[in-house]
């Protein structure tokens, strides 16, 4: 309910079909969220995106959704990539502190049925680092947006994209998570690169 707004700027202002889920332990879902397993089911997401034909994909995510956009972004699986507040690598390191209930929101989202411990959650985080994917140059066109004030995900985690080819970095100041506080700027702003991004590759596959 929270995203149902900005979905409709989506399909409004790109005149696209847009195909909304919650990630693995999240909403009704009954299955854990892990780094791998959530990949794969957004990877048979983004295959029944393209099945009408050759259909040109973009995935745009935000706070831990934003983590799997990057991972798709990273891996060249979609035409263009936005990463809203995505946590990819300093956040999943064990000297992490959690605010406001994180621990709890990502241990439910793990499967865990009881706050979990520090050593469940550092054991848990672990392999959702990205810096495999990091390491490697194929990523589709990506735009990185975060506010520099996020207590979840740390500043480095959006700074680590300058330099990448093709991907554009906005640490957005005096916002939080997701740069929230200022969506009304900053959403217009991945509404119009989304719109390029996607011109440029539906012209480049003509």
């Amino acid at each position: 309910m929270d995203v149902h707004g900005l979905t409709v700027l989506l399909a409004i202002h790109l005149r696209a079909r847009v195909l909304v889920f919650d990630i693995a332990g999240t909403g009704e879902s009954t299955v854990p969220m892990t780094g791998v397993g959530g990949a794969e089911l957004v990877t048979g997401l983004i295959g029944h995106a393209r099945s009408p034909g050759n259909v040109v994909v973009a995935h745009v995510g935000s706070s831990m959704g934003g983590y799997f956009s990057a991972r798709s972004g990273l891996g060249g699986e979609v035409d263009a990539a936005v990463v809203l507040g995505g946590p990819v690598e300093a956040a999943f390191t064990d000297a992490r502190k959690d605010a406001f209930g994180m621990d709890g929101i990502l241990g439910n989202a793990m499967g865990f049925d009881a706050p979990p411990t520090r050593e469940q959650l550092v054991a848990g985080r672990a392999e959702f680092s990205l810096r495999p994917l990091l390491d490697q140059d194929r990523n589709s066109p990506m735009l990185v947006v975060n506010g520099a004030d996020d207590v979840h995900v740390p500043q480095h985690d959006t700074l680590v994209f300058q330099g990448r080819r093709d991907t554009v970095v906005n640490l957005v100041p005096d916002t939080g998570h997701c740069a929230v506080s200022k969506l009304p700027e900053v959403f217009p702003a991945i509404i119009g690169w989304l719109d390029g991004a996607l011109a440029d590759k539906a012209e480049t596959d003509r």
